[in-house]
């Protein structure tokens, strides 16, 4: 088991409410799987995904990555978790226009080893991240602008990105859902050629058709799993 989520609530304060998003949802991950969660707007999908991925902290319950609760992080450590362990891709791709496409792939590389650290491995890092693009079909969109792409493109440089400090568990944002269906589906073959290859990835979804490209699908309905 690679990834466990016990009893997690999560409610956000709107004025004098309390909204409850997630109300008690258990989650195991066995390595290497691929496992969907699948659910409405508004289901408590994306939050669950950034509890998982040390983006938010939830009121109640535990994560636990490896054996280890995310809560008993240190600051430095928690941050290691984000930058090293776990790949981020989103649905609106979150790419910086002002860096080229192998800046935008290699940045996780230059933020985790700091100024003096990235002079020393930076050789090492342009070369993984050219292999990357090589892999996902983007070597000679290298020097481009990330509004220079396709949206397709865009979405296949984030998954370099999310692939460059080579995570333990790849979390997928609606990762099809700003792209048409052709180019959706070029997205999921992507991701399901990393499953492949052993890459343990949750992706959320509202689309059934896209879930079903999983090894196991998740239902998670008014904040809670659905059995």
């Amino acid at each position: 088991m690679i990834l466990k989520a016990e009893r997690l609530h999560k409610s956000y304060r709107m004025g004098a409410t309390a909204v409850k998003v997630l109300k008690g949802v258990n989650l195991a991950v066995e390595r290497g799987q691929f496992v969907s969660v699948i659910g409405a707007s508004g289901s408590g999908k994306s939050t669950l995904l950034h509890l998982l991925g040390g983006l938010d902290r939830p009121n109640e319950g535990t994560i636990s990555f490896d054996g280890r609760d995310l809560s008993r992080m240190r600051a430095h450590e928690l941050n290691r978790y984000r930058n090293e362990m776990v790949g981020f891709v989103f649905q609106f791709y979150h790419l910086l226009d002002e860096l080229n496409v192998l800046e935008n792939v290699f940045l996780p590389a230059m933020v985790s080893r700091g100024i003096v650290g990235w002079l020393g491995t930076r050789k090492a890092a342009r070369q993984r991240a050219e292999e990357l693009l090589e892999q996902l079909g983007l070597q000679d969109r290298a020097r481009h602008k990330p509004y220079q792409l396709s949206g397709g493109e865009r979405q296949r440089v984030a998954i370099g990105r999310a692939l460059m400090n080579e995570p333990r568990l790849l979390l997928a944002d609606e990762p099809t859902g700003n792209l048409d269906s052709a180019t959706g589906n070029d997205i999921l073959g992507v991701l399901e050629r990393l499953h492949k290859a052993g890459q343990t990835i949750v992706m959320v979804t509202h689309d059934e058709r896209v879930a079903r490209k999983a090894q196991r699908v998740i239902t998670l309905a008014d904040g809670k799993v659905k059995t």
